[in-house]
């Protein structure tokens, strides 16, 4: 048993190796893509990610990752910015999100958290009891561990200090499997060693009595006047909890973006403090403004945490943001200003490529954490970036030369990490504790291997090494005398490879992916991630996921990005609550819907299947060819034809009668989120069986969007008619019928096309006396039901969490039940209540594929791919000088070859599946079981072909070129051209596979 087997055998669900959790691990806030980009060959892709949800699950990774001697890093959310939860040569990552529990020791005011719980979380739940926290990091969305490795500062740091001097202990794995308890002084080993001398599973966080806060702003004209206010809060101790000064430019940005209550062009002091307090605080505040002709006004509580991201989001607007912190005593401001001023240009002035501003919380102990901003010009996918990164040198500099340090060390400066560790480390200094030579000490005995977070905090000597290559790329930019302008004019600039490669596949996509500024706030509301806590299915993942795939390509030489990752990464319930946080302002929910329909336009239409509804004469009576009330049954029940016959009962029930309108019908649902290619056509066929009805009552939600909106959208364009209204079934229902609900509890899972008429179904179902809770979560059944396992995990989360989901999806409901899952839809729970006998099972011809079938189909698709692309190696080899024109001119070269070697491919899979249907007929297999059996091989050949990633087939045809070929030419060319042109014509892969196939 190897490293992986191991791995997956002990973790099961919870261990992946898959492309979509490694490349969405591979990202923080920082620019640490962005300098793999530019040639730097971090490993940041880890090779296995690992989510733990207990002590056990975490001492059990480090022994396997001890006996392996592969890296280990532990991962909270990554919102940091300097590269500590991202790996520097792959190896195993530790996700924490499954393991966020939050416990309140009321009478010690202590939260015993485990480290995956966010600071908002452990927040909550104090004030649950009446406290909260005292002081936490301004990414209130980041992970307790994550703030206790980086012994972070931030919102309360005014009177609490770092968070090393709020916890009462920790728990951690140390680098040799154990587990240890840290207190007191010997809380030095692991609050600020960034996760390299061991692994934190608990911590006791201390808290305080909860009080409302109050908040004034002190706005100053000038720098000076706001440094001399903040010499005064340190002389006269004012009992504020805390205290933050916003430069001019940052003022006016957050007040336009956020509608944040700053003068606009000032340097606005914002003092928060208890209520309790107000006379103690404000009379001091009237002075201070008065000495220094401040204006005073009421600030607000409500949202000051997320402005540190805020601060980032806002200033995106004119160029790329570089973005620095550090640690500095209060004296030394003015110093620090000069340093910055003779690189950066003025204060309070910034514009690309000129000035700065600054951003500063003043911290217990005389000492400010200043974080520094200025702008470039350039996008952070060209290729020039990594010079402009050089003024993040700077920067760092600057902060040492006045005797401070920077606020976490990660990869980038381990120079500055016993200024950061000792110097500025005054929790321990205290204690007489060198917390430097500490922990150094410490990892040099446990951790000699450097397995525990490698390349981070101290120098490597083992592994990690490469981080080296960031601080001499950066001074290579600065060997000229502020050269970075000059360096820059003769570098050759325009966007990285791997942008350009990654957006082919994620089109617009991948733009807004760089515009993410990593904060989590959307994981935080995410409903499915809620449900499902790894890091891909909440959009702070999906846009790292981009940003990995670039990384990718650059460590690689070349990226393919599947439709089944697509799909996974795409397949959300588009809520838009995250839509509602981002401070970015990205509009996610429908870049989601449009990276849906990359993979809905290669997905091939199934054959029609009629199920024969009216076999019971009790449900034939209510139909009625001349009703004018039509009900759309649809191709989507095919999955639950049960539902079908549920709703024909209950409208029978209620002395209807109605068009049938069957299961081989096609709302053209997929046609519309594919981009509408085949909608306008099925929506002219459609309209023929509609166009005399007055009513059309739709059992899916995704006919009843399709029908209610999109049609009537494209009525006037194709010069249709729509008279018709629609209503879903689980409305229509509602308010003809009254059911005495008794109090009975119902867990409504709503779905995704749904949402629109959710709460009208809740309303009504609580009028009746149900207790309704709402369930959000995507189950993925249309597109996963074809590719991917977004679904499956989804049923699996909610059945472990929900005894009995009732859901307004049948395509769910079949999903979840197929996954174990007790569900049911509302339609068949109010069958139940009204006593409506309906068959458990309505006979459907579905005939599964056995699993020596999948796999022989999966070899088929494989070896006919390669071996029609393998004849044509040698017409390959030959054209191979033209490499160095690079991959858009190249592949015109070779793209008739590869067309036709994919058509051969496609003829030789269809001669496998005909071959196939032939022995099924020659065997007796009726006609609806063979048009069932072609439905599923419709199924898994899209699969397979959405799930293959050609790239491990072009680099075996790479390598027999590099056989037969006598030329030197550009392999990365060839194999992103062969990836390239393979992916843009999977579809005709698909198509042809499967075309005229005869089962009659």
């Amino acid at each position: 048993m190897g490293l992986r087997e191991e791995l997956e055998a002990r973790f099961g669900n919870n261990f992946s190796d898959s492309l979509v959790e490694r490349l969405s691990h591979s990202a923080d806030m920082g620019f640490v893509p962005q300098l793999v980009w530019a040639g730097i060959k971090i490993n940041i892709i880890p090779d296995y990610v690992i989510y733990p949800t207990s002590v056990e699950d975490v001492i059990d990774a480090v022994k396997i990752a001890l006996k392996y001697k592969v890296p280990i890093t532990p991962y909270g959310r990554g919102t940091n910015r300097y590269g500590n939860a991202l790996t520097t040569e792959g190896g195993i990552l530790l996700d924490f999100s499954k393991m966020d529990k939050v416990e309140i020791d009321e009478s010690n005011m202590v939260a015993i958290t485990e480290p995956g719980a966010t600071w908002k979380l452990v927040d909550l739940a104090a004030q649950n009891k009446g406290l909260q926290l005292r002081t936490f990091p301004s990414s209130y969305d980041s992970t307790v561990g994550g703030g206790i490795a980086g012994d972070a500062l931030g919102i309360g740091s005014y009177e609490y200090g770092f968070i090393s001097d709020n916890i009462s202990f920790v728990d951690m794995i140390n680098p040799k499997g154990e587990l240890v308890h840290l207190e007191g002084g010997n809380l030095a080993l692991v609050a600020g060693a960034e996760g390299t001398t061991g692994i934190i599973v608990k911590a006791g966080i201390r808290l305080r009595k909860y009080s409302p806060t109050e908040a004034l702003v002190l706005s100053f004209n000038s720098f000076d006047d706001a440094i001399k206010a903040i010499g005064e809060f340190y002389r006269e101790v004012i009992p504020a909890w805390h205290v933050q000064v916003r430069g001019p430019t940052i003022s006016s940005y957050i007040a336009q973006k956020f509608n944040a209550k700053l003068s606009p062009g000032k340097w606005n002091m914002i003092i928060l403090y208890p209520s309790l307090r107000s006379s103690l605080v404000e009379p001091k505040l009237y002075r201070i403004a008065q000495a220094f002709s401040a204006e005073v006004y009421e600030g607000e509580w409500t949202g000051w945490w997320s402005f540190n991201h805020g601060v980032v989001a806002a200033l995106r607007t004119k160029g790329l943001l570089i973005h620095q912190h550090g640690l500095i005593h209060y004296t030394k401001i003015n110093d620090l200003v000069k340093e910055l001023e003779g690189t950066l240009g003025r204060l309070g002035e910034l514009s690309p490529n000129s000035g700065f501003d600054l951003d500063i919380d003043l911290e217990k102990r005389e000492v400010l954490l200043v974080n520094a901003f200025t702008e470039v010009s350039l996008k952070p996918n060209d290729k020039k970036l990594i010079y402009d990164l050089a003024k993040n040198t700077l920067m760092m500099d600057s902060f040492v030369k006045v005797g401070g340090s920077l606020l976490s060390i990660g990869m980038f400066g381990h120079k500055y990490s016993r200024n950061r560790l000792s110097a500025m480390g005054k929790t321990f200094q205290q204690l007489g504790i060198d917390r430097y030579e500490v922990i150094k000490k410490y990892k040099e005995e446990m951790d000699p291997e450097e397995l525990f977070n490698p390349g981070k905090v101290f120098d490597p000597k083992k592994r990690g090494k490469v981080v080296f290559e960031i601080v001499r790329r950066q001074q290579e930019a600065l060997q000229f005398r502020f050269g970075i302008g000059f360096v820059k004019a003769v570098v050759p600039g325009g966007e990285v490879s791997g942008y350009s490669a990654v957006k082919r596949f994620l089109d617009i996509f991948t733009d807004y992916s760089l515009e993410c500024i990593d904060c989590a706030m959307c994981v935080t509301v995410c409903p499915q991630f809620r449900l499902i806590p790894q890091v891909p299915y909440a959009p702070k993942g999906m846009f790292d996921f981009v940003k990995g795939a670039i990384s990718y390509h650059h460590l690689y030489g070349s990226v393919d990005i599947p439709d089944s990752a697509i799909a996974e990464i795409s397949g959300c319930h588009k809520c838009g609550l995250c839509d509602g946080v981002c401070p970015a302002k990205i509009p996610i929910s429908s870049l989601l819907v449009k990276l849906n329909s990359i993979v809905a336009k290669k997905v091939p239409e199934e054959p029609p299947v009629k199920i024969p509804l009216t076999q019971d004469p009790e449900v034939a009576s209510i139909v009625d060819n001349n009703s004018d009330i039509a009900i759309w049954v649809g191709k989507y029940l095919v999955d639950n034809p049960t539902v079908a016959i549920a709703a024909l009962k209950i409208l029978k029930a209620l002395g209807l009668k109605v068009k049938l309108v069957g299961t081989e019908y096609d709302s053209g649902f997929m046609s519309y989120i594919s981009g509408g290619e085949k909608l306008q056509q099925k929506i002219k066929s459609n309209e023929e069986i509609l166009s005399n009805s007055l009513e059309v009552i739709t059992i899916a939600p995704e006919d009843y969007k399709v029908l209610s909106e999109v049609y009537r959208d494209y009525a006037n364009m194709l010069g249709l008619k729509v008279t018709y209204e629609v209503s879903p079934i689980d409305i229509r229902v509602l308010k003809s019928i009254q059911i005495d609900g008794k109090g009975e509890e119902i867990y409504l899972h709503v779905a995704c096309f749904s949402s629109s008429y959710a709460n009208d179904v809740i309303r009504r179902l609580s009028d009746m006396g149900f207790r309704v809770r709402k369930v959000e979560g995507c189950s993925g059944a249309v597109l996963e039901k074809n590719i991917g396992k977004r679904a499956d995990m989804m049923a699996r989360a909610l059945g472990s969490k929900y005894p009995t989901l009732i859901t307004l999806c049948p395509l769910a409901a079949a999903k979840f039940r197929e996954s174990g899952v007790n569900a049911k839809t509302l339609i068949e729970f109010i069958a139940e209540k009204l006593r409506i006998n309906i068959p458990t099972e309505v006979k459907v011809s579905k005939i599964e594929l056995s699993s020596a079938e999948r796999n022989s189909l999966q070899a088929t698709v494989l070896n006919s791919i390669v071996n029609a692309l393998t004849k044509r190696v040698n017409l390959i080899a030959d054209t191979v000088t033209f490499t160095t024109s690079g991959v858009d001119e190249y592949k015109k070269i070779i793209e008739p070859l590869v067309k036709e070697a994919l058509e051969d491919a496609s003829n030789s899979i269809n001669n496998y599946v005909s071959s196939i249907v032939e022995e099924k007929k020659k065997n007796g297999m009726k006609y609806e079981d063979l048009i069932a059996y072609l439905s599923s091989l419709t199924k898994e050949l899209n699969a397979v072909i959405s799930s293959i990633q050609f790239d491990s087939i072009a680099d075996g045809i790479v390598e027999q070129v590099k056989r037969q070929s006598t030329e030197e030419f550009d392999a990365s060319v060839l194999k992103s051209s062969l990836v390239f042109l393979i992916r843009d014509n999977e579809q005709l892969l698909k198509e042809k596979s499967i075309k005229m196939l005869n089962v009659s």
